[in-house]
């Protein structure tokens, strides 16, 4: 779902942290964090992460979805505030369904383990995007990115080389994880509030260090004894001229799930493009309309 329009989000959810919780002040209202000791160096702090995510177990959930986005090549803002259902198993697959009016899929956040989609059809517009993951290198030149949108419930699934490496250092309340590339680069930073080891904020950066995209979680809830998700979940990415393209998302309600292959097969695969009116498909990072 980065995701920047959905896509690594739809890959994004996730988005992506909880830029509202960072560092170790407490903001105007908020109680003030416990101070744990954090990790003693990257790679328990990696494995932390990691055996969160497998703690991860397939659920649905019910909320409400505040979607405020541009078209490509275009100013004007768009926004939709409206109910939503998500059906998650992870680690890739992911479906988002928000209505408007009489339409239950007029906002539609996809993915899989191959590729991500997005589809818009409110009223005045039919729009939908398609993209690959292996196309997908870097939340830059997205809308949405949907592996920002999954990364935004807690699961950092690193599906790419890790060829510069992870680096931790601690901030108050909080283990910061910081990523670069071979080249010494910043792509990403996690806040890990250091007490449960949960992901509070997340930062990703594009090749000139500006922060592209930003994911916060908070409220997290368990699903299960053993696996918590956030229940308030930011998702920002900034585009050209700082433009802000956001998913805000809300769950009232989850419960863990099975999915049987039918329905695997119906909401984990993309959808047809020949009933949208404009297509745009992910192309060296960058949306390339179709038609």
């Amino acid at each position: 779902m980065k995701v920047r329009a959905i896509a690594s989000l739809c890959l994004l959810i996730a988005s992506a942290a909880g830029m509202f919780l960072g560092g170790c002040a407490a903001a105007p209202g908020r109680p003030r964090l416990t101070i744990c000791p954090g990790k003693a160096n990257v790679d328990d702090a990696l494995a932390a992460l990691a055996a969160h995510a497998q703690q991860a177990v397939p659920l649905k959930a019910n909320g409400q979805i505040l979607l405020t986005y541009h078209e490509p090549d275009s100013k004007k803002e768009k926004r939709h505030n409206l109910p939503m259902q998500l059906w998650f198993d992870p680690p890739w697959e992911m479906y988002i369904q928000g209505s408007i009016g009489v339409d239950p899929k007029a906002v539609i956040i996809g993915s899989n383990k191959g590729s991500f989609w997005l589809a818009l059809r409110p009223p005045e517009m039919s729009s939908y995007y398609i993209g690959d993951w292996a196309q997908a290198r870097s939340v830059e030149g997205l809308t949405m990115s949907p592996k920002v949108v999954l990364e935004a419930f807690g699961l950092i699934v690193d599906n790419e080389p890790n060829e510069g490496g992870w680096s931790l250092k601690n901030e108050g309340a909080f283990d910061l994880l910081t990523k670069r590339d071979e080249a010494g680069r910043l792509i990403q930073r996690v806040h890990v509030y250091a007490c449960d080891y949960l992901v509070h904020r997340i930062e990703y950066f594009d090749g000139r260090q500006r922060v592209v995209a930003v994911a916060e979680l908070g409220e997290y809830k368990p699903v299960t004894e053993s696996f918590r998700v956030p229940t308030r979940v930011m998702v920002t990415a900034i585009g050209p001229a700082k433009r802000r393209d956001s998913i805000d998302i809300t769950l009232n309600s989850m419960k863990e799930m099975k999915f049987n292959e039918r329905l695997k097969g119906v909401i984990f695969n993309p959808l047809d493009s020949d009933k949208f009116e404009h297509v745009y498909a992910l192309v060296g990072g960058k949306w390339v309309r179709q038609r």
